[in-house]
């Protein structure tokens, strides 16, 4: 199952990192993405990227998803973490974020994907299923940005 999960995540990241938002939407949680103004609002966040893409120069150099943890089964929803690394070049460097994915399924075959950072918002915890207790949300790290070398 390990392999399913991975392989359903590494499809997620390739199309964030390739701004092919309807393939992005289908891994995220039905829930989440169900009503108007969740779609409304997630279109906001996608025009707000491109418009930052193209102002500071910003391209997603590579998003690298680890191993999940151990499934776990609750309320009948199947779910699991797994770490992600995204590296995005800007024009006054790079910046290397390092989030985790909450993976959500029901049949273990089709995976969903949730940010940690994006559950801990209320509206959000409101429409996803109640995580299991022993789910492990390690705490976000700090962005690490790398200056772009001086070429003088």
């Amino acid at each position: 199952m390990s392999t399913v999960i991975k392989t359903e995540a590494l499809k997620m990241a390739r199309a964030l990192a390739a701004l092919d938002i309807e393939t992005y939407v289908s891994f995220t949680y039905p829930t989440l993405v169900s009503d108007n103004s969740s779609k409304e609002k997630l279109k906001q966040g996608i025009d707000s990227v491109e418009k930052y893409k193209k102002q500071f120069g910003i391209k997603v150099k590579s998003i690298v998803v680890g191993n999940p943890t151990k499934v776990v089964t609750h309320k009948k929803i199947m779910q699991c973490t797994l770490p992600q690394t995204m590296t995005v070049e800007v024009m006054m460097g790079t910046v290397e974020t390092e989030t985790t994915l909450i993976g959500l399924s029901q049949d273990g075959r089709k995976w969903y994907f949730v940010d940690a950072l994006l559950y801990k918002q209320k509206d959000s915890k409101d429409k996803l299923p109640e995580l299991s207790p022993d789910l492990v949300i390690p705490p976000m790290k700090q962005p690490v940005m790398k200056p772009a070398d001086s070429k003088n």
